[in-house]
C-alpha cells in the first residue's frame, strides 16, 4: 500500500479505507485511536456532515476534526 498521503489515489477514494484514515492521521501525530473514532462515527452517518451533505473530501473532514480536538 502507498502511505504517501499525497498521492492522488491515497485521496480520491469515498468512502476512505480505514487503513488510509490511520495513515492520514498519523501523519499528523494524531492517535490512531482517535482515527478510528473519525472514521466510524462518519461510517455511521454514512458519510454524510451532521446537515446530511455527503463528504466529498474525506482529509478536509478529518483535518476539521483534528482543529476541533485542539481548540
Amino acid at each position: 500500500m502507498d502511505t504517501d498521503a499525497n498521492n492522488p489515489e491515497f485521496r480520491k477514494g469515498m468512502p476512505p479505507k480505514l487503513d488510509h484514515v490511520k495513515i492520514y492521521f498519523s501523519q499528523k501525530n494524531i492517535p490512531q485511536e482517535e482515527a478510528e473514532v473519525f472514521f466510524y462515527y462518519h461510517q455511521d452517518l454514512d458519510w454524510r456532515t451532521e446537515s446530511g451533505l455527503p463528504i466529498i473530501d474525506w482529509r478536509a473532514a478529518a483535518n476539521e476534526w483534528m482543529w476541533n480536538l485542539e481548540n
